[in-house]
């Protein structure tokens, strides 16, 4: 990115480059657009390896305060960023993402047992899918779930094991051998819609996000869900499912004692959480960002 691609843009001289994760070339000779998902490096630097950290440090501010125009995934992340850097709010756009068609779409049954058949899911089970790493408060929800007796409903995680994902796997070896808890690493996009119809509800016990799209495509799935109670997740989610302050083991230890216990409040959040889910398009995203290149072709503040 900083050596060889300011050479080809120097070629090829577009109107406009987009950056989609937080960073562009220091030498930028034509305008351009950066989209900030979150800024957990800056609040929260020991969630990230110290090899991102040393080489993000020098990089992601000027990249961010020379952008032609920011795109932020959500209210929650531009606040973030207007407490972090002194930026023009007349050239930064809320640009939030949207569930893919298909998780709308229900799944015949055939297909929900093919998927469960080849991640070797027997029973009920609680779902979680994002990547295993600290910000994401996994041990606390394995010990809210360890905690309870869950009546047959295991628990299926769901993803890359990232930074700092060993003391997560430590914590739910011990479930895992009692076949309570699965590891399914990293599932397919194919895979995932006819997944998340397959599970009881989805969970996401995470400290910081910029979005949340697991949770926008557990709804759009209709899935309930039982999230955490920070910002972005609660505009997101708002009465259309749980919300648990991400911290407290007992909250999350009832919660999901409540979703086993009350299927007609979990088939009232589920419809609710579909209908959040319609108002959130990919059509609407796209549009918002032709809007912000088009500003910064025509706005001051061009390079």
């Amino acid at each position: 990115m900083q050596l060889w691609l300011p050479r080809i843009l120097a070629r090829c001289r577009p109107d406009i480059c987009h950056f989609t994760n937080s960073v562009a070339p220091l030498d930028m000779r034509v305008p351009y657009v950066v989209t900030v998902h979150d800024l957990s490096l800056i609040k929260h630097p020991e969630w990230h390896p110290w090899s991102r950290r040393i080489w993000m440090r020098n990089i992601l501010r000027p990249s961010i305060v020379r952008a032609s125009g920011i795109l932020c995934d959500s209210e929650a992340t531009m606040r973030d960023l207007f407490g972090w850097l002194n930026v023009d709010p007349a050239r930064s756009w809320v640009v939030p993402l949207a569930a893919r068609k298909s998780f709308f779409a229900d799944r015949p049954r055939n297909d929900r047992e093919a998927i469960k058949a080849k991640y070797k899911l027997r029973r009920p089970f609680f779902l979680y899918v994002g990547n295993i790493e600290p910000r994401k408060n996994l041990s606390q929800l394995l010990e809210a779930y360890g905690a309870l007796d869950p009546a047959g409903i295991d628990l299926v995680l769901a993803g890359r094991r990232a930074w700092q994902s060993r003391s997560v796997l430590r914590k739910a070896h011990k479930l895992m051998a009692q076949g309570r808890v699965h590891m399914l690493d990293y599932v397919s996009e194919d895979d995932l819609p006819a997944l998340y119809q397959s599970a009881l509800a989805f969970v996401y016990p995470s400290l910081m996000e910029g979005f949340g799209l697991p949770v926008l495509e557990a709804m759009a799935s209709g899935l309930p869900v039982v999230v955490s109670g920070v910002e972005p997740l609660t505009s997101l989610v708002r009465d259309a499912g749980w919300l648990v302050r991400p911290e407290i083991v007992e909250e999350w230890q009832a919660a999901l004692a409540e979703v086993i216990g009350d299927g007609e409040k979990r088939a009232i959040l589920a419809a609710r959480g579909r209908e959040r889910a319609m108002l959130y398009s990919w059509e609407q995203s796209a549009k918002r960002t032709m809007q912000c290149y088009e500003q910064a072709l025509n706005g001051p503040h061009r390079l």
